[in-house]
């Protein structure tokens, strides 16, 4: 599959965003089985570039991230 569309999973995750060669590949947003969610780029099926992370408490994490590593992310505070 190539272009834009929706994948889900029997667990509970979603992944809506660009796809190529039935991979996630470009802008998209996995929302984990938790509800817990990614946007931000992808590459290969992994998250790969710029994106924010929130947790399912509601903060919020924006950085770089590659992979399962996220150094330097940083905490936004909304008050």
């Amino acid at each position: 599959m190539n272009g834009r569309g929706t994948v889900k999973y029997p667990s509970g995750a979603v992944y809506e965003g660009e796809l190529k060669d039935n991979k996630y590949h470009g802008r998209g947003t996995y929302t984990f089985p938790d509800g817990s969610k990614y946007t931000g780029a992808f590459c290969n099926n992994r998250l790969e570039g710029e994106g924010t992370f929130t947790c399912t408490k509601g903060l919020v994490w924006t950085g770089d991230f590659h992979g399962k590593a996220a150094l330097g992310l940083k905490l936004e505070h909304h008050f």
